[in-house]
């Protein structure tokens, strides 16, 4: 297998996870988590699993003051994402709100061309095209809940998913998969506590229940996504996982239509096929560099 597919699988499987972040979500509200509870929680308990895992695996930590502040920053900037996000959620109905979130894999191209200096091939191009126009057929808007505010907060939640991802591929060349997603996770969680203390007071889930759905989504909604989005991030380039992150939206909704009764429309069907085209013309699009991830970790 080659390792620009072998990264394609990784970032799938990373959305894959990613997607259930919606499904937890859902779960939380009807079981009344404060959102200064459930997010400082979560990732307390991803960041204990993967350092028990990296201690017990004798894995490798970043190395330097240097690894260590760029790592520690991006965690910070992943956890100006998840707040933006969640906080839009007051003022925009939630596929309104993520339609506006998946802005982002287009500022990751744009800012890949020019930052990066990653060609802009026309199979990316149509890549990101279908893909798009999949999550916005996919997710639906209702225009009438537009509301300035919430359109920004989203918007920053998108600026700063791009800049995540694109931070995680300028690092990847130079800190290995696992300590750039220790540092990371490091600098979310800590960042993560000092806004559950603003935001009314750090608190644990109360009843068996509460603890269930934080566990849930810090496992499966966390560690293991984060494992395999690095690995895939690695070996390919920040465009393409802008594209292939799109395929997020769609597992959130089959979920949703599985686990929660949602029902299965044309309009679901025609979308999932506009998103996993763009997939297939990722994979079909090789890059000419070799791929930077093809390292021992």
């Amino acid at each position: 297998m080659r390792e620009s597919t072998r990264g394609i699988v990784y970032v799938l499987g990373a959305t894959a996870g990613f997607g259930t972040i919606g499904i937890f979500g859902e779960l939380a509200l009807r079981a009344e988590i404060a959102l200064s509870t459930l997010l400082p929680v979560r990732f307390v308990v991803a960041l204990g699993i993967l350092a028990g895992i990296a201690v017990l695996r004798g894995w490798a930590w970043p190395a330097s003051s240097l690894e260590w502040g760029a790592t520690l920053a991006l965690g910070v900037v992943y956890t100006g994402m998840t707040v933006l996000y969640f906080s839009s959620l007051v003022y925009l109905t939630a596929g309104l709100a993520t339609i506006v979130l998946y802005t982002y894999p287009t500022m990751v191209v744009v800012l890949a061309v020019w930052l990066l200096e990653e060609a802009l091939t026309r199979l990316r191009v149509l890549a990101l095209v279908l893909a798009t126009a999949g999550v916005a057929i996919v997710v639906g808007a209702d225009l009438a809940a537009v509301a300035p505010v919430g359109i920004g907060l989203a918007l920053g939640a998108a600026i700063c998913y791009a800049v995540y991802t694109l931070g995680s591929r300028r690092l990847s060349p130079v800190i290995r998969p696992r300590p750039l997603m220790i540092g990371v996770l490091l600098g979310t969680t800590l960042s993560m506590a000092g806004y559950g203390a603003l935001d009314g007071g750090l608190a644990l889930p109360v009843g068996s229940a509460q603890w269930e759905i934080v566990l849930g989504l810090a496992l499966l909604s966390t560690v293991v996504p984060h494992l395999l989005f690095y690995e895939g991030v690695a070996r390919l380039q920040a465009s393409q996982v802008g594209v292939l992150s799109t395929t997020e939206v769609l597992v959130t909704v089959l979920l949703g239509v599985v686990l929660l009764g949602e029902p299965v429309t044309t309009v679901l069907v025609g979308g999932g096929l506009l998103v996993v085209a763009g997939v297939l013309l990722v994979n079909a699009d090789r890059p000419t560099e070799a791929a930077p991830g093809a390292r021992d970790h």
